[in-house]
């Protein structure tokens, strides 16, 4: 992992999983697909980030859509 630069944003996160999650985790990492639990972690958060930016341009497609329809009548 590289070294964090001066102003780069950090976060700790120190936690114990249970449960499902702790299933898919444990599943992931003997299959290979994570490299390491932080790597799951950081792997899951691309992944949220990716369909919340996504159902944001959605979202703003729909409002400007509407926003044309609104200018039309």
């Amino acid at each position: 992992m590289r070294k964090a630069e001066k102003n780069e944003p950090r976060v700790r996160i120190n936690l114990v999983l249970r449960g499902e999650p702790a299933e898919w985790l444990i599943s992931w990492r003997k299959r290979g697909l994570v490299s390491s639990y932080a790597d799951a972690v950081i792997q899951a958060l691309r992944a949220l980030h990716e369909k919340i930016v996504e159902q944001d341009l959605k979202a703003l497609q729909v409002r400007n859509l509407n926003r044309i329809n609104e200018d039309t009548w």
